[in-house]
């Protein structure tokens, strides 16, 4: 019987409350005051970025120096497109590729697959098709996170789980080839899995270096792990 349940984010939970419709309000004239005054979201809109995460990929990219000119580089869970907008400027000569479950705006210099599954074997078999001239990959990179539940533990294992899965993508499926000293970027929220996850990824990379640019918000468990030279 699922009369006591009810779905939220992808998770069943039991007895959960209904959402007060003015405290709802209330958070929303927060974020709405908030984002209005932002300095990283204010220079968003002034250089055309289609999100402040724009900002965290430069700094990154500034640290590292990892975005070549020539890169091919996949951005897996592009949207809005932000990441897309810094790479294209940042790899002229390169090829960009993002991929999205859904629907992407037009960015000049990268070729988006909106609307598509990266675990579907046949959005896996056009990206090799697409890569297929330029071989591997350079640079995989992937800010997506799943919606979240409220519940900190639970948001945090769900989005190593998104990020793990990424990880599968070139080291188990095949779905396309990384490079050997390729670049893997990915969002976690920080937790309890952060450290094993980590010893995952060092079996693969000879470097793994966790980072919080400074667009991050003080506040938030966002990090970032940078991992180079891919075994």
């Amino acid at each position: 019987m699922l009369k006591n349940y009810r779905f939220f984010g992808g998770f069943l939970t039991k007895n959960s409350r209904r959402f007060s419709t003015k405290k709802a309000k209330g958070n929303l004239n927060r974020y709405i005051q908030r984002q209005s005054t932002d300095e990283f979201t204010v220079r968003a809109r002034e250089h055309n970025f289609r999100a402040r995460s724009a900002f965290k990929l430069m700094e990154i990219d500034e640290k590292f120096k990892f975005l070549k000119p020539e890169s091919t580089v996949i951005d897996i869970g592009c949207a809005p497109g932000s990441w897309l907008q810094v790479v294209v400027d940042r790899c002229p000569n390169g090829y960009v590729m993002g991929v999205d479950l859904q629907n992407v705006l037009p960015i000049r210099g990268a070729d988006i697959l909106s609307l598509s599954d990266i675990t579907s074997p046949e959005v896996q078999s056009k990206i090799r098709e697409k890569l297929a001239k330029r071989g591997s990959v350079d640079v995989v990179l992937s800010d997506m996170a799943p919606n979240p539940t409220g519940d900190n533990a639970t948001d945090h294992l769900r989005l190593i789980e998104l990020c793990r899965t990424v990880f599968r993508l070139f080291t188990e499926e095949k779905a396309f080839e990384l490079s050997k000293n390729g670049v893997f970027l990915c969002k976690i929220w920080d937790g309890s899995a952060r450290g094993e996850f980590i010893r995952e990824l060092s079996n693969r990379f000879s470097t793994v270096k966790t980072v919080k640019p400074t667009a991050c918000r003080d506040n938030s468990a966002e990090l970032y792990l940078f991992c180079r030279n891919f075994k």
